[in-house]
Formats: structure tokens, sequence, C-alpha cells
């Protein structure tokens, strides 16, 4: 059996039961050593997706197998930065301290995970958070968006006054 073929759409079994986040069922398939770097139709792949869905249990279970620098989502940005415009701090800190993910890598949008942040998020605690994670593990404040604006420059802009700080 091959563990990698591909449904109509784009989907390896794998890839099926990710967007389900059945962890039992990962598991399980996991035995069978599959490619965990095959994109689907929609460019999504289990370490991408699992990233930005803050499915934790299914990236520690497929993390170590994963393409962190090569592979990118149809914005052409990494697992990060939809981790981080949906909040999922346990999932940023994780791949943070244990992958070689590119805190600075920028999409096709022109954004790295921190401009995602004051860009699309908001002044949480929780994103107050993956700011200070961010910054720890060497996010680049100084990077620009496509207009010129640097995420300081959209904190202000969107009234994220506790993120401002944090950028300061």
């Amino acid at each position: 059996m091959d563990i990698n073929i591909q449904n109509t759409s784009g989907q390896t079994s794998l890839m099926a039961v990710v967007y389900n986040n059945d962890v039992n069922m990962v598991q399980a398939l996991m035995s069978y050593n599959p490619d965990v770097n095959i994109q689907d139709n929609r460019k999504n792949y289990p370490f991408l997706y699992t990233g930005a869905r803050g499915y934790l249990d299914i990236l520690k279970l497929i993390y170590k197998k994963a393409d962190t620098k090569n592979v990118v989502n149809i914005y052409g940005g990494n697992a990060l930065i939809p981790a981080c415009e949906k909040g999922h701090l346990e999932t940023v800190i994780f791949l943070l301290n244990n992958t070689d993910i590119n805190v600075n890598h920028i999409n096709n949008l022109s954004w790295t995970a921190l401009l995602e942040v004051t860009i699309l998020g908001n002044d949480s605690k929780n994103n107050q958070e993956i700011v200070k994670v961010l910054l720890k593990h060497g996010a680049d404040k100084t990077i620009k968006d496509n207009n010129g604006k640097t995420a300081l420059d959209d904190a202000k802009e969107q009234n994220l006054k506790n993120i401002e700080r944090l950028l300061k």
C-alpha cells in the first residue's frame, strides 16, 4: 500500500486525518512513515495546517519529519505566521523552541509573523505574549511591509497600546 497516495483534492491519508484533528489516527499512520511534506490542492500540508490550527498534539507527532523552511502555504507563509495570526500561543512557543522555522520569514503579502499579529491581531494578553516570544526569538521589528510600515507602525495605527509598548 502506498501511504502517500493522494485523492482528487491532493490529500494523502495523513492530511485527511489532520484536517479532522484525529490525533489517534495520525499516530497510527506515522508508523507507516508517510511523507509529511506533501501538499494538497490548497497547498496545505500537515505541519503547516497543524501550526495554523493550533493542533499541538498532532504537530508534536510530525514536526521532526517536516520541512520547516521550504514548503509554504498559498500565501507563501510558513506555519509560524498563521499560528501567530490565529493566536495559538502554545503552538508558537513550540515551533520556536523545537524547530528551525524562520521567525522572520516574509510571505507573499510582505508580512512576517510579527507583522501578522499587529495587522490582523488585537491587544489581548495572548497576543502580547506572542509578541514577547517572537521578539525573544529574534523577530526583527524593523522589517517593513509593502506599505513601508513596521509592526510598531501597525500597532500604533490599530491602537494596540500594550503591543506598541513592547515594540518600542
